[in-house]
């Protein structure tokens, strides 16, 4: 009778406890539930010793949501963050430090943009940057080349200055202002990246907004702004949509946006313009990244999922149902679904010269000061010289003042 007894114990708890999933929680921005219900899914039937539970957050309260759970001890296992965030928690502590997949995942690009301090805090996931679209019925009423785009400084300063020509409501250029991010983020700093300078040294200590190369890029998107409608983004879409404007730095959410709203209008997508000599054709890397709280009590599992994320046929099935981010996996490259999107293939080889912002944890106060700088000397004519000083003194205040 004990023996009896003790076989259907054993059994129950085999049962209980032998064969019980291992549950992991997974906060998560880019994916809906559609989305990650196939995603997740599939990672299930090859992981059937995992679960996931799947949260959505929203850009309007994420940060905050995360901001609490860490400080209340309830993180979860695994968490993406936009890559402007990942150093202010870093800096706070409380994530894993994954360094060492990053000299061993060389499929994988982005990797800057979980760099800080040193070591990489998480796995680039899915990318987003800008490219220059360009209005082709307009090129060839100015008389250019809508085969062979603007490449350089110089070439795009002579394109916007034909096309402005065009009438009164015609403008060569659209110019972001008016708004936090995108005076900075559509071309300003991009253009500084592109001539090889940046608004701070790479350890973070001392602010070069003043640089020869910051000033150089100053004076071109100075003169680029003599042929430019400048005011705020959403504004700028849609006159390029109405056929208003001949080229526009922006985001690959502009393909279909323009597409199904105004399918009258001919364009098509190139790189961003370098400096004449030397330097190269940056943009602003966007970035969605995943990472591995501390305060975890499933790494493994949570790794596991990480890893399956960012293989290239998986992110892809992201970025088909939303064409705007692109895998970091560069064997993306190879599917065959970028034959019939030969747009949204620039973006991601734009990706590749892409530069996140630097890793500071009071990046969110400088980039405000990035972006009057920029409008005061669009829009204010001020001196370029004299203004840049001044923004770099104000962002030298804060890297001083930055405990870390």
């Amino acid at each position: 009778m004990f023996k009896k007894v003790f076989i259907i114990l054993t059994v129950v708890l085999l049962a209980t406890f032998g064969f019980a999933k291992e549950k992991i929680v997974f906060w998560n921005f880019m994916m809906d539930e559609d989305t990650a219900s196939l995603i997740l899914d599939k990672f299930e039937e090859k992981n059937p010793d995992i679960e996931v539970e799947f949260v959505q957050l929203s850009w309007a309260n994420g940060f905050d949501k995360i901001v609490t759970a860490f400080a209340a001890g309830t993180a979860p296992d695994v968490l993406e963050l936009g890559n402007t965030w990942v150093a202010n928690f870093a800096n706070e502590g409380v994530l894993t430090d994954l360094s060492i997949y990053k000299n061993v995942r060389d499929d994988i690009v982005g990797w800057n943009q979980v760099q800080f301090n040193g070591k990489y805090w998480g796995f680039p996931w899915l990318l987003g940057t800008r490219a220059m679209y360009y209005n082709i019925d307009l090129f060839m009423q100015a008389g250019l080349d809508p085969e062979n785009p603007p490449k350089t400084w110089s070439e795009v300063l002579e394109a916007a200055k034909k096309i402005d020509a065009l009438g009164s409501d015609v403008y060569g250029m659209g110019m972001a202002i008016g708004e936090p991010y995108s005076p900075w983020q559509e071309w300003f700093l991009p253009a500084v990246w592109g001539n090889n300078g940046d608004i701070m040294t790479k350890n973070l200590k001392t602010a070069t907004l003043n640089s020869p190369e910051a000033i150089e890029a100053a004076q071109f998107y100075k003169d680029l702004s003599k042929y430019a409608l400048k005011t705020k983004m959403n504004d700028l879409q849609a006159a390029f949509g109405q056929g208003k404007l001949g080229m526009l730095v922006t985001g690959a959410n502009v393909i279909s946006d323009t597409a199904s709203s105004y399918p009258e209008t001919n364009f098509y997508v190139s790189f961003v313009p370098k400096p004449d000599k030397g330097g190269f054709s940056a943009s602003f890397a966007g970035g969605e990244v995943l990472t591995v709280p501390k305060q975890s009590k499933h790494k493994e599992a949570a790794l596991r999922l990480v890893k399956y994320l960012v293989e290239a046929d998986v992110a892809m099935d992201i970025t088909k149902r939303v064409p705007v981010i692109f895998p970091s996996n560069s064997k993306a490259a190879e599917d065959p679904w970028f034959e019939d999107h030969p747009l949204e293939q620039i973006f991601l080889e734009q990706n590749a010269t892409a530069v996140p912002a630097s890793p500071h944890p009071k990046f969110e106060d400088i980039q405000s000061l990035v972006s009057t700088a920029v409008e005061e000397i669009v829009l204010d004519n001020a001196d370029i010289k004299k203004t840049l000083d001044k923004y770099n003194t104000r962002i030298q205040i804060i890297l001083d003042e930055t405990k870390w």
